[in-house]
C-alpha cells in the first residue's frame, strides 16, 4: 500500500467520523411526544388541584396512571416509525441520546409510580409531588445538555441549559399551585419545541 493510498484512506475514515459526528438526530419525536404529554398533564394537576376543573383531588391519581398508559403505549408506536436504514441512526450523538433518555425516562417512570402508588392508596395527591417539579426539571436539563453536548446540538444544549436554570423558580414556587404551571412551561420549551425542531431537522428518506 503507497503512501498516497494510505493517507487517502485515512481521510476517508476521517469525513466518516465527522459524518457520523453530524448526522440528523432522531429523537425529535420522542421529546415532542412526552414534551407534549407532560405540559398537558402538569395543566390537568393545575386544574384539579385548584379546583377549576371541578373534580375531586383522587382524579389526580387516575390521571398520572392514564399518562403513563397512554405516554408508553404512544412511546412504543413511534419507535415502529425510525426505519433502520434511516441515516444518522447509528451515530454516536443518537446512541449517546437514546441511552440518556432512556435511563432518564426510567428513573422518571419509577418515581411517579411510587407517588401515583402513595396518593391512590391515601385518597389525595402525595405531598411530594409539588416537590418534583424541581427533580423533574432538573433531569430534562441533565438528559437535553448531555445530548446536545454529544451531538453538536445547539438547540438541544440551549434547552438543557434552559431547564437546569428552570430548577432555581421551581424551588421557589414549590407549595404554590404555580408550580404546576411552570412545569408545564418548562415541558413545553425544552422538550415539546426542540423535538419539533429536531423532527424537522431530519431527513425524509435513507442516502
Amino acid at each position: 500500500m503507497s503512501p498516497q493510498s494510505l493517507a487517502d484512506d485515512l481521510a476517508y475514515i476521517h469525513d466518516l467520523a465527522e459524518a457520523g459526528q453530524r448526522a440528523p438526530l432522531l429523537g425529535g419525536r420522542f421529546l415532542a411526544w412526552w414534551g407534549g404529554l407532560t405540559m398537558l398533564a402538569y395543566i390537568g394537576q393545575y386544574l384539579i388541584v385548584t379546583g377549576i376543573s371541578g373534580l375531586p383531588p383522587s382524579a389526580i391519581s387516575l390521571m398520572w396512571i392514564g399518562f403513563a398508559v397512554i405516554g408508553l403505549a404512544g412511546y412504543f408506536l413511534l419507535v415502529r416509525t425510525i426505519s433502520c436504514a434511516k441515516p444518522g441512526r447509528g451515530s454516536v450523538g443518537n446512541k449517546v441520546s437514546a441511552l440518556v433518555w432512556k435511563s432518564a425516562g426510567m428513573f422518571l417512570f419509577v418515581f411517579f409510580l411510587g407517588l401515583t402508588a402513595k396518593s391512590f392508596t391515601q385518597g389525595s395527591a402525595a405531598s411530594e409531588f409539588g416537590g418534583s417539579v424541581a427533580l423533574v426539571v432538573g433531569i430534562y436539563g441533565m438528559a437535553q445538555f448531555v445530548a446536545g453536548q454529544i451531538a453538536n446540538s445547539r438547540v438541544l444544549t440551549f434547552a438543557g441549559v434552559l431547564a437546569l436554570l428552570s430548577t432555581v423558580p421551581a424551588i421557589l414556587l414549590t407549595g404554590s399551585d404555580l408550580i404546576w404551571l411552570l412545569g408545564a412551561a418548562v415541558a413545553g420549551v425544552t422538550l415539546l419545541l426542540p423535538g419539533i425542531v429536531l423532527m424537522r431537522n431530519e431527513p425524509s428518506e435513507t442516502v
